[in-house]
């Protein structure tokens, strides 16, 4: 499914930290650096799947990486942060919405989502796009936490809720869209809370950090501080609460 895995987001960049072979037998080296595009988790095989875009050559490559997430050693979950830096939000040439100035902000309405065969047969892709039912999904919450009981997974809720909020945006509902891109800030900030060290604190503190300052980019302006017209005009700002 589509989601966060550990320090991992999509269309971030990433440094690679230590040298790693994947399950397929791909090799990257520290120093290397590539943007994610593509992150997923096979339920079935357990399997983690991770799509990079390198521009180190002259054209752009795409790189698949596997890992098991039952792995010992080496890139898993709960130790991706060992391996991939997070670096800046770094989207799709041409997909970045253009802000607006403050007296004619309006919610940006997203291209429609195209899911894989896997994300759309799984809950939590249906239920981060289906526009009916309450605003807060508690029952799947509560699923999450139970089947994935480690620091990391309040990251994953809050992409499920961001995902939402791009579902609630292409229907026009700006209302709901804002609901929910506060649930995601909250979990994501419920994530932070979760380090268990102040190097951990440290990296989960400036994760929430790039993941409200890019959920700002995404909305076209920040629907937690919509009474500050400064902070709306300025995306250089920290945009963390």
């Amino acid at each position: 499914m589509t989601t966060t895995i550990d320090n991992l987001r999509v269309d971030h960049q990433v440094t690679i930290l230590r040298d790693f072979t994947d399950a397929a037998g791909v090799s990257l080296c520290a120093g290397e650096s590539a943007i994610v595009r593509r992150l997923s988790f096979d339920q079935i095989r357990l399997e983690i799947h991770i799509e990079l875009e390198s521009n180190a050559g002259k054209a752009v490559q795409k790189i698949a990486l596997l890992f098991s997430a039952t792995a010992q050693s080496g890139p898993r979950n709960g130790h991706m942060r060992e391996y991939f830096e997070l670096g800046n939000y770094a989207p799709v040439p041409g997909t970045e919405p253009v802000r607006r100035a403050v007296e004619t902000q309006r919610i940006n309405v997203p291209p429609p989502v195209v899911a894989t065969v896997q994300e759309s047969n799984s809950d939590w892709w249906r239920a981060a796009h289906n526009t009916d039912g309450p605003d807060r999904l508690e029952a799947l919450e509560n699923a999450m936490l139970k089947a994935t009981p480690v620091v990391g997974v309040c990251g994953s809720i809050a992409e499920m809720y961001a995902q939402r909020m791009r579902a609630f945006r292409s229907a026009g509902n700006e209302t709901r869209a804002i609901a929910a891109f506060k649930l995601a800030i909250d979990w994501m900030t419920t994530n932070a809370s979760q380090a268990t060290s102040g190097g951990e604190g440290t990296a989960l503190s400036r994760e929430r950090k790039l993941f409200h300052a890019a959920l700002v980019r995404e909305f076209g302006y920040d629907p937690t501080r919509e009474n500050d017209p400064l902070f709306i005009n300025n995306p250089a700002k920290d945009n963390s609460r």
